[in-house]
């Protein structure tokens, strides 16, 4: 009898923690295309909120940066995981993960400061503000497309979820390469990239997100495949050693 509210209630939350990171996702996007929309989007990248001092904005910008950097990295470690399941039950892992990322990713974009100047560049030509909305849309579906490609709702611990509440033993996710994954071996992270600089206007406040972002995901991919040769072993350095990980091969 007091199985089932369990399993509901482990459902219900993976629910709960994929609206959230929705809502955060699409807050993102219009943050970082400069889409006010009146009380819920009050502030973007560059617009709706005094930068202040210059230091006191890049002390703000580069510490919240840093909080982002280090929750993603921690909470993305094997040990940190085998650590924390003792707390968290396995079936939520996923989606407790995914709630907090998406919390600290809101702190983000509520907390940040603009810093409008150096402009680096802006777009004053239909065809170039048409590219740089272009590059950003790419970004968005090679994203969405990528983590279709790999179980859209596993990775976002709706699917741990459904299988408790079914009662189903919980599996591994199987080490596959489809499509986007055997060009390049982090489409995920060639989506963010695309999403991060793609914007037809690049202040200084947006370049300083672009390339911290951007470092953090150099740096997280070396770990993630640390982490990959360990859990897989010889299919994984072979996958490694034929496909590049951000730019696709030109083949003769």
């Amino acid at each position: 009898m007091t199985a089932a509210p369990t399993r509901i209630t482990a459902f219900l939350f993976s629910i709960v923690c994929y609206a959230v990171f929705l809502l955060v996702f699409l807050y993102l996007l219009a943050f970082l295309a400069n889409l006010q929309v009146g009380a819920l989007v009050p502030w973007t990248i560059d617009l709706g909120r005094d930068m202040g001092s210059m230091p006191a904005a890049l002390l703000i910008d580069i510490g919240l940066m840093a909080l982002f950097g280090l929750q993603h990295s921690v909470m993305a470690r094997p040990g940190f995981k085998r650590a924390w399941t003792r707390v968290v039950p396995p079936a939520l892992e996923r989606s407790a993960y995914v709630l907090l990322s998406s919390a600290v990713l809101a702190l983000v974009v509520w907390q940040w400061r603009p810093i409008p100047m150096p402009l680096f560049w802006q777009a004053d030509a239909a065809w170039s503000i048409a590219l740089g909305w272009g590059v950003m849309g790419l970004g968005v579906a090679i994203l969405l497309w990528a983590t279709f490609l790999i179980d859209h709702f596993e990775l976002f611990g709706l699917q741990q979820g459904w299988n408790t509440l079914l009662g189903r033993t919980l599996r591994a996710p199987a080490f596959v390469t489809p499509w986007l994954y055997k060009i390049v071996r982090h489409p995920l992270y060639v989506g963010w990239l695309l999403i991060f600089w793609g914007a037809p206007t690049m202040t200084a406040g947006h370049f300083l997100f672009a390339v911290f972002m951007s470092g953090y995901i150099f740096v997280a991919m070396r770990f993630e495949e640390r982490d990959l040769v360990e859990q897989i072993g010889e299919p994984y350095r072979k996958y490694r050693e034929a496909v590049p990980a951000f730019v696709p091969r030109l083949r003769s």
